[in-house]
């Protein structure tokens, strides 16, 4: 059967709805679709009746985004009205914003658009209200690929890339890991993450030229913020994200040489300006735990690759030579095959690095010695230690190193840290120009890094030999001491410490004295601190004596360290002035160290009592007299010390028990100490002296409360005995004593509460007696 050829083609009526529009919404009007069977309709087919139902093309395919864009407008302006909106609102909001960005069209100018309606910030607010720690809906995967989307408007984000990527990493990065994601969630999850990616990608993919350093910066500090999350997760995501940033950094066709105008060395300089700072992190994640370790692993392989093939014909003399020193020397790892360390990373790095990119991991690497960072600790020393191998190359801003110890010295404590730091700053200095350390004494502000800071360079003054000799050449000493100043202080210790001929500082001591009053605790601890290096020379020591009842002042500081250093000072000036003068010294000052028998710190309790000892032994005969007062009053606190549980101030306290009882010819009570038989000590000393029982009484009670057992059991024990020897036997007195024993009755340590209970019982029996001799004897024999 032959078939009626047609003469013209048959044309429908399409309505076409836009994607975000609702089923209800669409146009009333009737779809003409093509038949399901079309020779049967092209044999049915009657051109007559063509001719009277013919339907004219009314919407073409142009006109179709157009009625999108249309609709689309209108959507996000009702939206943009609406107070309360729910999340299907809230999806075909975001669907419009992503028509408008695809629309071609010039009849609409999009970045006017954006920037009047906030577009940019009110997707932001959406994605903000999401909770940051589940997955509820898609409304965070939409949110990122609008943003995506937006990305090709030229304005749409501009200035505004840094705040969007912090909320949606947050929205993100904070997600439960991946193990933990439910089932029936782990299709969103996958969704959400593929989100973010394609966000990423499309941000370097249409960023123009003019802001691509910018956003570059942006879009890595964004990242970094993350590296210092407590949270494993938090940070592999994020170095993932860094990972997929340096990837289309390097793969996009734009970044070609031929299509863009630019070499990949040019590229590296404009558009990657923290590269240093992220090279620092990474070679700090390189070693850390599996999940961290891959990502950055990975990223380092790629970024060595990429610098090294396109700098390596654009090298500076000195980047050339240490490249081929490393070579040479073939002392790094750093291979794709191969688990490299931190310390391989850098010294791979290293030749391939501009100068301040170099500054820029060793700041990285001094930022995480910080006792807060989530670093580890010997892994930044590594990578300083690098540095400091090759300090000439690598640390060439000396001054913004200085500033950053400064910043970060007093939250530095972990041992290889802090140790890795005063290398550092003792090599900065002694490598320093005399003009810079001169401007550095000069412009140092009075801060606690900054007096930390010198106190570490007064440890080692031979560091600051060649800049004092600069600083002093030509100058009167006497002009350099213009002022009571933190600043002068630090150069006048600095310079007494190294000048030889120091007459005209010794002779006037008065700066010296006031800077002892300072009331800065940590201007003390530096002023001791170049005191102690003082102090160990004999004519310097000797010299300081005037300035004693200053640093005995010290002494009552709060912090130990203080109280170390003024110690040290004293026992270096006892040990270089003459005997007569120390015997003076010992009479004048020995009392002032009894209240410090009993501090916190164990190591000032033991340094005390040795220097206690010192001085009672340096007493000559015609001192004994006016020291035998003194000695008696620290029999007691030394007696109960004999039982501490450190070891050395019990070691210390019986040493100086026997050298007290030499001073009063006290064989009994030597022998006694000597064997630490203490229960018998205290019966020989309230023997001896039975008219010091008040006293002793009275020194012996606030031991009761000490935070050893040890010590309040053998307060107890004294003071049951020293109730015998009193003289005051009144009921009066003996209730005053029970008072002090009764909070012991629940005494953490049993055999503190059963001595204080019989204690407490024998003394409430002699109470209620009129003659209470016998009854007190009964405490001779509980505590002999």
């Amino acid at each position: 059967m032959s078939l009626q050829r047609a003469h013209r083609s048959r044309r429908f009526c399409l309505s076409v709805s836009p994607p975000f529009a609702n089923s209800d919404s669409r146009s009333n009007e009737t779809e003409v679709r093509p038949p399901r069977r079309p020779r049967v309709a092209w044999q049915a087919w009657n051109p007559e009746e063509e001719e009277e139902n013919q339907v004219e093309i009314i919407r073409p395919r142009t006109t179709i985004w157009e009625l999108w864009r249309k609709a689309a407008i209108l959507c996000i302006g009702e939206f943009l009205k609406r107070q309360d909106k729910d999340e299907r609102q809230k999806i075909k909001f975001l669907s419009s914003i992503c028509v408008l960005c695809k629309c071609k069209d010039t009849s609409l100018d999009l970045n006017t658009f954006c920037r009047e309606n906030q577009l940019a910030e009110n997707v932001q607010a959406l994605i903000d209200e999401e909770a940051m720690h589940a997955l509820c809906s898609v409304i965070k995967q939409k949110v990122m690929l609008t943003f995506a989307d937006m990305s090709t408007v030229e304005t749409a984000l501009e200035g505004k890339t840094e705040s969007i990527l912090n909320s949606c990493f947050n929205s993100v990065f904070f997600l439960p890991p991946e193990l933990d994601v439910p089932e029936e969630e782990q299709t969103l999850y996958t969704k959400t993450m593929i989100a973010m990616n394609v966000m990423l990608r499309a941000l370097v993919h249409n960023c123009p030229s003019s802001r691509m350093r910018e956003e570059m910066c942006s879009i890595f500090q964004a990242l970094l913020h993350f590296f210092h999350s407590q949270h494993m997760h938090v940070r592999t995501r994020a170095l993932y994200g860094v990972l997929r940033m340096i990837t289309d950094f390097i793969e996009k066709d734009w970044y070609c040489a031929a299509n863009c105008g630019f070499i990949y060395e040019s590229l590296i300089e404009v558009y990657f300006p923290i590269l240093g700072q992220l090279l620092g992190h990474l070679c700090l994640f390189s070693c850390g735990q599996h999940a961290t370790r891959v990502p950055a692993t990975d990223a380092l392989y790629r970024l060595y690759a990429f610098v090294k093939r396109d700098r390596r014909t654009a090298l500076t003399e000195e980047m050339e030579k240490y490249v081929h020193l490393r070579e040479k020397l073939q002392d790094t790892n750093f291979a794709c095959d191969n688990l490299c360390s931190p310390s391989d990373c850098a010294k791979a790095f290293g030749g391939y690095l501009r100068p301040a990119e170099r500054m820029d991991v060793v700041l990285t690497a001094l930022e995480a010695m910080v006792d807060s960072s989530i670093y580890d600790k010997e892994v930044a020393c590594s990578v300083m230690a690098v540095a400091m191998e090759d300090h000439a190359f690598w640390l060439s801003d000396k001054t913004q190193i200085v500033t950053s110890i400064r910043k970060n010295l007093r939250s530095i404590t972990a041992k290889a840290a802090r140790h890795c730091l005063d290398s550092l700053l003792l090599l900065l200095t002694s490598q320093m120009p005399a003009e810079e350390v001169r401007d550095l004494l000069k412009s140092s502000p009075p801060s606690d890094s900054a007096l930390d800071m010198w106190e570490v360079m007064l440890c080692m003054p031979r560091t600051l030999e060649k800049v004092l000799k600069e600083l002093t050449k030509g100058s009167q000493l006497s002009r350099l001491l213009e002022g009571v100043t933190e600043d002068t202080c630090i150069l006048f210790l600095a310079l007494m410490a190294k000048s030889e001929d120091n007459e005209d500082f010794l002779g006037d001591l008065r700066h010296l004295k006031t800077y002892l009053k300072h009331p800065s605790v940590e201007m003390r601890t530096v002023v001791l601190r170049g005191l102690v290096i003082l102090s160990e020379t004999r004519e310097k020591a000797r010299k300081m004596e005037v300035v004693l009842p200053e640093i005995m002042a010290t002494l009552q500081a709060a912090s130990a360290d203080v109280k170390m250093k003024a110690l040290f000072v004293i026992q270096n000036i006892m040990g270089h002035v003459k005997r007569k003068e120390a015997s003076s010294i010992a009479v004048q000052h020995a009392e002032e160290l009894l209240p410090l028998f009993v501090d916190e710190s164990s190591a000032v309790r033991v340094s005390s009592i040795r220097l206690y000892r010192d001085m009672v032994q340096a007493v000559v005969w015609c001192h004994r007299r006016r020291m035998k007062g003194t000695v008696r009053r620290g029999l007691v606190p030394l007696l109960f010390r004999m039982s501490d549980e450190n070891q050395d101030v019990a070691q210390a306290a019986g040493r100086a028990v026997v050298q007290t009882a030499n001073l009063l010819s006290w064989n009994d009570l030597r022998e006694l100490a000597e064997k630490q038989e203490t229960w018998r000590i205290a019966e020989c000393l309230l023997q001896r002296d039975q008219s010091r029982a008040e006293e002793y009484l009275q020194q012996s009670q606030p031991y009761l409360q000490d935070p050893q057992g040890a010590l309040r059991e053998e307060a107890v024990r004294f003071i049951g005995l020293a109730a015998r020897y009193s003289r005051d036997q009144s009921e009066e007195k003996l209730e005053d004593i029970i008072r002090a024993l009764m909070p012991l009755a629940s005494d953490a340590e049993s055999s503190v509460q059963c001595l204080a209970a019989q204690t407490t019982l024998i003394l409430r029996t002699a109470s209620r007696t009129a003659t209470s001799r016998r009854s007190l004897r009964a405490l001779c024999c509980l505590f002999s």
